[in-house]
C-alpha cells in the first residue's frame, strides 16, 4: 500500500488562449516508490480514499497544493476532489486552515463519480465555493452534462473530457460534438478541452470558444522539486513550456478537412 511520505504531485499545464492569465497547472497525484518507479492515481486512489483513510489524504493533497501555491505566487492550481471527499466535513475544515490568498489560487475539480444525495453535495459545494478561487467539473462528457451540471451559477467552469475532444475527428459526429462545446462556452466562463495530443487543433477549439487547453501535445506533467524537507515546488520548466505554448498558438489551426486527433 502507498504509505503517504511517498505521494506527492506531479503538475500538468493547462494553457489559456488569454496570454495575460496566471500560470495554471493541475495536480496529478503520483506514488515514488523507493527504488524510482513512480505510479499513477490507480496504484494510489483504492487505497487513500476509503472511508476511513480520505479526510487523511483529502487534507495532504489540499496542504501539498497550497505549499506550492505560497511558494509561486504568480500560479494557480487546481485539484481533483471526489464528490465523497467535497461532502466530508474535513474537506472545508481543511481548506479554512489555509492563508486567504493561498486559498484564492487554489481551484477544485469535481471527478464524476456518482453521489446518491445530489442536495447534500450541492450544498457542500456552494459552501466550498466561498473557500477557494474556483470550482469546475471534471471530464464533462456529452451523455453526463445534463446530470452533472446544476440549475445554479455554482459552477465556474468545466474540464471537457479527452473522449469529446478526440471525437471533433469524426466527420459524422463532429457538428453534434461541436453543439455540445459552443453550448458550454456560452455558459461558462471557462472551459478546458482535455487530451489535446495534437496542437495543431488549438485554433479550432478557440474558435468554438474554448478558453483553454490541457494535454501530452501542450505538456507533460513534470514531478514537482522535493527538496530535504520535502518542501514541494511547482517546476520552472513549466512556467517556460506554457508561455512558449502560447506564443505558438495564433499559427496554429485546425484543418478544413478531418484532421486526425492522436489519443
Amino acid at each position: 500500500m502507498p504509505p503517504l511520505h511517498e505521494l506527492g504531485f506531479q503538475y500538468q499545464p493547462i494553457v489559456g488562449f488569454d496570454a495575460s492569465e496566471p500560470f495554471w497547472a493541475e495536480a496529478l497525484v503520483r506514488w515514488r516508490l523507493r527504488d524510482g518507479t513512480v505510479r499513477g492515481p490507480l496504484h494510489v486512489l483504492p487505497h487513500w480514499l476509503t472511508e476511513q483513510r480520505q479526510d487523511v489524504f483529502t487534507r495532504f493533497c489540499l496542504e501539498r497544493a497550497a505549499a506550492a501555491l505560497a511558494e509561486h505566487r504568480d500560479a494557480v492550481v487546481s485539484v481533483n476532489l471526489s464528490p465523497t471527499q467535497v461532502t466530508h466535513p474535513q474537506t472545508l475544515s481543511s481548506l479554512e486552515g489555509l492563508l486567504p490568498e493561498v486559498r484564492r489560487r487554489l481551484r477544485i475539480e469535481l471527478t464524476e463519480q456518482r453521489f446518491g444525495d445530489s442536495k447534500r453535495l450541492w450544498n457542500s459545494l456552494a459552501t466550498l465555493r466561498q473557500r477557494c478561487g474556483a470550482l469546475l467539473l471534471d471530464d464533462v462528457t456529452v451523455s453526463d452534462a445534463a446530470d452533472r451540471i446544476p440549475s445554479s451559477d455554482l459552477i465556474d467552469g468545466v474540464k471537457v473530457d479527452r473522449s469529446v475532444t478526440a471525437a471533433l475527428a469524426d466527420r459524422d459526429g463532429r457538428g453534434t460534438v461541436e453543439r455540445f462545446v459552443r453550448g458550454l462556452c456560452e455558459r461558462f466562463p471557462v472551459v478546458v478541452m482535455e487530451g489535446v495530443e495534437d496542437p495543431a487543433i488549438c485554433d479550432g477549439l478557440r474558435e468554438l470558444g474554448a478558453t483553454h487547453v490541457q494535454g501530452f501535445g501542450i505538456g507533460q506533467p513534470a514531478p514537482e522539486l522535493v527538496p530535504a524537507l520535502h518542501e514541494p515546488r511547482l517546476p520552472e520548466v513549466e512556467a517556460a513550456t506554457a508561455k512558449a505554448v502560447r506564443l505558438r498558438l495564433g499559427t496554429l489551426m485546425l484543418a478544413e478537412g478531418d484532421s486526425e486527433l492522436h489519443a
